[in-house]
This record gives C-alpha cells, structure tokens and sequence, in this order.
C-alpha cells in the first residue's frame, strides 16, 4: 500500500513539472507580445543603421497653361490654307491661316485708285487758290484742309483703312511666341465668325493646379517650394513655387492651389503630375 502511493505522488510530482515547462512556451499563449527597443537604429525599412526618413507631403495635381490664346476666324470665308500643326513653334504675328479674301483685296485696290484721283484732284483745287501743289509746305493749312474736302481725300483714306482692315480679319496670325495646339481649321471648310483656328500657347509659363485638405493647407503658404513629378516620366522633376490660394473650401473639404514652374522643359498643359514638399514638414 505504501509503494503505489509513493509511485502516485512521483507520478502527479512529474506531471505538474512538465505543464509548467509547456506554459512557458510562446507557443502555448493566445498573444504575442513583440518587444521594441528605443535604442535601437533599425528604421521602418529594416535598414540598420540609417536614422528614419520624416514622412514627405504628396499629392496629384495637373500641368495649366498660364498663358494661351485660342485664335478664332473673324469673318465668314471659305478657309484656304492652313500653315500649321500640332506641336509647332511659332513666333509672333506668323500667318496661321487664310480665308478667300478676293474681295477684299478687291476693294483695297478700288479705293487705292480712288485715293490717286483724289489726290489729282486736290490739286486741280490748290492751283486754283494760286499755290503750287509741288510746294505743299507754302499752302496754308485751311487751303489744303478745303482741297482735300472739295478732291474727296478724306473720304478715300478713310474708304481704304477700312478696306485695308477687314482684309487683315481673313488672316490669322500668332497673338505671340508659343506651340500650336488644337488645330481644327482645315482648307476648303466656310469658317463661321468665331470658329476657332487653333490654340497658341507660352511653353514658359506652365502651371500646376493641385487640390490640399484644409488640414493641410497650413503646409503650403504662398512662396512654398514644391517638387513637381510627372506621371509620363518619373525621372523627370521641375521646381515649382506655390502663388495661388483660392480661398473656397470646396464640398470635398480641400482647397484648389496652384504653383508657377520655373523651368518647364517638357510639360504639356493638362498632364497629370505628382506634387511633393521640396522640405519635408512634420
């Protein structure tokens, strides 16, 4: 009797022993605790050694012309030409397109006409006062304002600056130095008042319009450098300096910003750009 129950002390002595050892297993609990230590230099990439990189603002913005102008036809002419294409680079007062200005032309060479019988008259009218007309500078000035009323010169000069000037309306011309974009005009179409020939846009004054929750907002005061990365090129980034706030919240809660490019190379007006703080800020 005393043998089998020192066996079952022994055996209930070396069960207890054994659950302890498995209670101390990680294994054996519910919850993993995963210890930390502020010493150490282990970043958040697992890099050791290299000190944590501050979190980087970003946000998706889009690529606006500062400067551009639609060019429209003036008056109600069948196009004849167009010079131009997408992608070209023109210079101020470079001819676009035309219209059929035969009549037009027409009428500059009427009332040019009619300015060298004016002027003959003119004279007939000063010889007649008893001045000579090839010694304008001894003709009193009342004398040779009557010879031009009575010779019908006025009336001339005045037929063929008006003739002169709707005959410029059949020809579009670049408003200034740019790139051509959205040519619509096409030879042999009847361009309609309005109708537009193309846009011309300044390929250096380049924008970017981009959006900032009102949280955020007190990130991007006017003059804040920002770098600016475009969605077709990764490796490409241009400087870029906030100048616009509009002050409206929108629905949304965000708020519409834009930046002036310093140097825009190769952005097109509409492309869509990642915009980034150039400092990072906490």
């Amino acid at each position: 009797m005393n043998k089998i129950w020192i066996l079952s002390s022994i055996l209930l002595l070396t069960a207890c022993q054994q659950q302890g050892k498995a209670g101390d297993s990680p294994e054996a609990s519910d919850t993993t605790v995963i210890a930390t230590s502020q010493d150490s230099d282990t970043t958040a990439t697992g890099q050791p050694g290299s000190p944590a990189l501050p979190p980087v603002f970003q946000t998706m913005g889009k690529v606006v012309a500062a400067r551009y102008a639609d060019v429209k036809f003036e008056t109600i002419l069948p196009v004849v030409r167009v010079m131009v294409r997408n992608g070209d680079r023109v210079r101020q007062g470079q001819l676009l397109a035309e219209q059929d200005a035969r009549k037009q032309e027409n009428a500059v060479e009427q009332h040019q006409r009619e300015i060298e019988q004016a002027r003959l008259q003119m004279q007939e009218v000063i010889i007649s006062q008893g001045y000579d007309p090839e010694q304008m500078d001894r003709v009193p000035q009342r004398v040779r304002h009557i010879a031009e009323v009575k010779s019908g010169l006025l009336i001339a000069q005045n037929k063929l600056a008006a003739a002169r000037n709707e005959l410029n309306t059949t020809r579009v011309t670049a408003p200034f130095d740019g790139i051509v974009a959205n040519v619509t005009a096409h030879a042999g179409q009847l361009a309609q008042t309005g109708d537009v020939v193309c846009r011309i846009i300044s390929p250096q004054q380049m924008e970017v319009e981009f959006q900032v929750m009102e949280s955020d907002l007190g990130r991007f005061p006017i003059g804040t450098d920002i770098s600016v990365v475009p969605v077709a090129d990764e490796h490409a980034a241009y400087d870029a300096k906030v100048t616009e706030i509009n002050p409206v919240v929108n629905e949304q809660g965000t708020v519409m910003l834009r930046a002036r490019v310093a140097e825009p190379n190769s952005l097109f007006d509409g492309m869509h750009v990642s915009v980034n703080l150039k400092t990072p800020q906490p």
